[in-house]
């Protein structure tokens, strides 16, 4: 089965559609002209439409001073902030996101709200994007990940790192994967749930057959303007029982993510009951 991403967006979308006078403003800055950061920025700038809310976009020179980004970051009053990545590397990241308010860090990579999900998991009104569309997916098929053996291929901060500890909260069994992991192809055979994340063409080759493959990497392809994920799809679609493909896959996912986050900080600050999972299991609530 192929997941249509695109679809699913669209429909958890409209149930985010602010119908109120007053809603939420989401501030992005965006650095340098990079087209591929462009086309991400319109993305959210399409969804923020789709669910009638405003949004400002700040665009600053390739070669911006951080001392520059950061004080324009701390004296924006928007509900929502978030600056596109990635940055040019004479910029800190980590400082850069550390300058948002962590109230406000729609993408929820501030080390307050990773420190949170550490402890609370899914019980947070905001959840990195990427990890939240690929639990999002899994709960759309109604896949139960209690006991199953989860290959989490990539570590990063941004996916690897808080999608494992998320699987993990749901008593999943997930081996974190990484550049130097030995016998990768081996540690992908046998999972039962296959999620890569590394940003490198056809890293995942084959799966056990009936095995769930969900593809969050993004890389150019060997045609000009083409994007591929990690996985050699037209081989594992043969093999698992669901994959995801690149493009339409996770990335609309990922948007219609941060659309729920805005959403749940202006609920939050409006004192509004903010959106938590109805499918979490008691036990994971009371654990």
């Amino acid at each position: 089965m192929i997941f249509n991403g695109n679809q699913l967006a669209n429909s958890i979308l409209q149930t985010l559609r602010v119908t109120s006078k007053i809603k939420p403003k989401l501030g992005i800055c965006l650095v340098g002209d990079s087209p591929a950061s462009k086309s991400y920025v319109n993305r959210k700038l399409k969804a923020c439409q789709e669910i009638n809310v405003d949004a400002e976009v700040f665009n600053f020179s390739e070669n911006v001073e951080q001392e520059q980004l950061i004080k324009h970051i701390q004296q924006m009053n928007h509900d929502g902030i978030l600056v596109q990545l990635p940055l040019p590397p004479h910029l800190n990241k980590l400082d850069i996101i550390h300058s948002i308010p962590y109230e406000k860090d729609v993408d929820c990579l501030h080390m307050h709200n990773l420190q949170r999900i550490l402890v609370y998991g899914e019980l947070c009104e905001m959840l990195p994007c990427t990890p939240a569309a690929v639990l999002q997916i899994l709960d759309y098929y109604d896949v139960n990940v209690i006991g199953k053996r989860v290959t989490m291929i990539g570590r990063s901060f941004l996916v690897g790192m808080p999608l494992s500890l998320l699987l993990q909260k749901r008593n999943a069994t997930v081996t974190v994967c990484h550049r130097e992991t030995l016998n990768l192809d081996q540690h992908i055979m046998n999972a039962d749930i296959v999620i890569s994340a590394a940003g490198h063409p056809k890293l995942v080759r084959n799966v056990k057959q009936g095995a769930i493959v969900i593809d969050v990497g993004i890389s150019q392809g060997e045609k000009k303007g083409k994007i591929v994920g990690d996985v050699d799809f037209d081989v594992v679609k043969n093999q698992a029982s669901l994959i995801t493909p690149v493009p339409g896959g996770v990335g609309p996912m990922t948007v219609c993510m941060l659309m729920r986050n805005l959403c749940n900080i202006w609920k939050k600050k409006q004192g509004q009951p903010v959106y938590i999972n109805p499918k979490l299991s008691d036990a994971y609530l009371n654990d």
